[in-house]
């Protein structure tokens, strides 16, 4: 007899949210009764919460260029972005899905600017640390809303602390940090 076992999916972590209250399970997070669904209405919004916060894991680097507007015109998934190397000048943020230059007060670019962001990415693609972290977080803030128990609220607060330094240490593993060339090290 063999065994596969396969990288934890979106199903999995409402699942383990929903078993952290002593709910039964789902097949499917289709049509899936009120605290399925609410479990997984908390994966997501906990799951964009600590993406936003950025990591090795969700950055990139691009040069975007203005469209026929002079506009630019930022990915659906784009959390957070800023302006890097040579571009770094020009102050820039997220407005909506569009870049806004803050010294000139529009959304009007004539170059390619180089910039770094993070974006959202489906929970399916993120590092297994990433989603045990989120799915404990979640299975806490839904145990909160709909129990309120204070004992399963320490275990649960247990297990996060737990999840969050494995998080922290894959991230620090990953990065390549190194004190010579980046000053948050």
């Amino acid at each position: 007899m063999s065994f596969t076992i396969s990288p934890m999916a979106k199903l999995d972590a409402v699942n383990i949210c929903l078993s952290s209250m002593g709910e039964p399970v789902v097949n499917s997070l289709d049509g899936a009764a009120v605290d399925a669904q609410m479990a997984s209405d908390l994966v997501d919004e906990t799951s964009r919460s600590v993406q936003a916060m950025g990591w090795h894991w969700n950055y990139e680097r691009h040069t975007l260029s203005p469209d026929v507007n002079g506009e630019i015109v930022l990915p659906q998934n784009t959390l957070r972005i800023d302006t890097i190397q040579d571009d770094r000048k020009t102050d820039v943020v997220q407005r909506g899905l569009k870049l806004f230059d803050v010294n000139n007060s529009t959304y009007q670019f004539t170059d390619p600017l180089k910039v770094e962001m993070f974006v959202q990415l489906p929970f399916e693609d993120l590092p297994n640390t990433a989603k045990q972290f989120i799915t404990i977080r979640a299975a806490r803030k839904l145990q909160q809303r709909l129990l309120g128990s204070d004992t399963l609220d320490k275990y649960a607060q247990e297990s996060e602390q737990q999840a969050w330094v494995a998080l922290m240490q894959e991230e620090a593993d990953t990065i390549d940090a190194n004190m010579l060339d980046a000053w948050q090290t």
